[in-house]
């Protein structure tokens, strides 16, 4: 269950990890670039994910379609992602092609060019992205809902911008953001699967030589975003959507791992207190789950449901019930013991995969600067207790303030999207 897990810290700076993985024949790498959304510069929304789609556009040394055929030509993966916290660029490899993995993402990384034309053509596409979103209901609601809960927090900052902000950015706002974070301090390199560790430092030692070597962090502004532009009325919408949630704990919180459980208890899979109930038991609700994220400095738990409008309230009427329920009664031992199992199942089944291991190697590093391995993770989950869970239940359904926001069929005016339950 466990890998190999090693690091190594440059002079530079840069931190390489990886976790060595048996019975495996890939290799999944990530450049971590400790910038994302909550990094952009006010009226500047977007930034972090604009410059990560120029990134593809072309180098130096390749073109677009170089880039994107340099790892698939080898069966291989190319991707990249903009989060709250980070930038990540990572491919998926045969063990046989870490160094040409390691190179291309070097490559995009430190010399795209951000060119001129590039940029006209890449804000088209984000701009159709963005008003995509618009007709998808439940995506369009998380993401205003996040905006909502965290109005005064850069974590609300939207990671594909705003159609005025992105219309905005300038190809030397590219050149200046990457000049300042993309820098050896800020950057983590995490790989896991089949991978010798002493190759992958001197693969990363050759290739990554042109980063900010003087980074100096900066702390987000905490910006007051009152005026949040409302979704704009479709008329196809038949259907009422919700979400219900507040803010809870940051990545580093122990409360975490209580947490990690009472979410999967109320809204993890059809299994779940709140599918049995909204769903299968009463029919008012076709979808329903709860979501839980964590951050440096924060967090969130929210329940997302799609109903009926004629079921609507009923529907919130019975989550509050449940909420009230859990606050009051606990969770009963039985409940408390299958959802520890379906946690640790779930977990394990996930760090099987190369790209998951990665991902966790990262994060742990870039939040906490230490390794814990999966097994002490189970037994952290193994060890959180009735009480544990019930003081956390108390504290984020009783005293954090909750936000509830709906978006109807029926809207008659732009506040109506928006309720706010403290």
């Amino acid at each position: 269950m466990n890998g190999i897990f090693r690091k190594t810290q440059l002079e530079n700076g840069l931190r390489i990890l990886s976790e060595q993985m048996e019975g495996v024949q890939s290799v999944s790498i990530g450049v971590w670039i400790g910038v994302g959304s909550r990094h952009d510069p006010v009226n500047q929304s977007g930034l972090a994910h604009l410059l990560e789609h120029m990134t593809f556009k072309g180098t130096v040394h390749r073109t677009a379609y170089e880039i994107a055929v340099s790892l698939e030509a080898l069966g291989g993966h190319l991707n990249a992602f903009t989060e709250k916290e980070f930038t990540c660029y990572w491919a998926l490899v045969l063990d046989r092609d870490l160094k040409e993995a390691v190179d291309v993402l070097a490559d995009i990384v430190q010399s795209a060019l951000l060119s001129e034309s590039d940029l006209k053509n890449e804000k088209r596409i984000i701009l159709e992205e963005i008003r995509n979103l618009e007709d998808m209901p439940e995506d369009l609601l998380h993401e205003y809902f996040l905006r909502m809960v965290f109005q005064d927090h850069p974590i609300g900052n939207p990671i594909l911008g705003t159609l005025s902000s992105v219309k905005a950015i300038r190809q030397s706002d590219l050149i200046s953001h990457r000049a300042r974070h993309y820098a050896f301090q800020n950057t983590v390199i995490a790989a896991a699967g089949k991978v010798d560790h002493e190759k992958l430092v001197q693969y990363v030692a050759n290739a990554f030589t042109a980063l900010n070597p003087h980074y100096i962090e900066e702390k987000p502004l905490l910006v007051s975003k009152k005026n949040i532009r409302r979704p704009r009325r479709r008329s196809s919408l038949s259907q009422t959507h919700f979400c219900t949630g507040m803010r809870v704990y940051s990545y580093c919180d122990e409360r975490k791992f209580p947490l990690i459980l009472l979410d999967t208890y109320l809204g993890g899979g059809m299994s779940s207190r709140l599918f049995q109930t909204l769903r299968e038991n009463l029919g008012l609700a076709y979808t329903v789950y709860s979501f839980l994220d964590f951050w440096s400095d924060t967090g969130i738990f929210g329940v997302y449901a799609c109903t009926s409008p004629q079921f609507a309230e009923q529907a919130m009427e019975v989550l509050e019930k449940e909420y009230k329920r859990l606050v009051q009664e606990g969770i009963s031992k039985e409940d408390l013991e299958r959802t520890k199992s379906q946690v640790i199942g779930h977990l394990t089944l996930t760090f099987e995969d190369p790209t998951s291991r990665m991902t966790r190697l990262a994060k742990m590093e870039a939040y906490t600067q230490s390794y814990v391995s999966l097994s002490e993770v189970i037994e952290r989950i193994t060890a959180v207790s009735k009480d544990q869970m019930s003081e956390v239940a108390e504290d984020i359904l009783q005293k954090q303030k909750r936000y509830r926001l709906i978006l109807t069929p029926d809207v008659i005016n732009e506040n109506s999207f928006f309720q706010i339950h403290s």
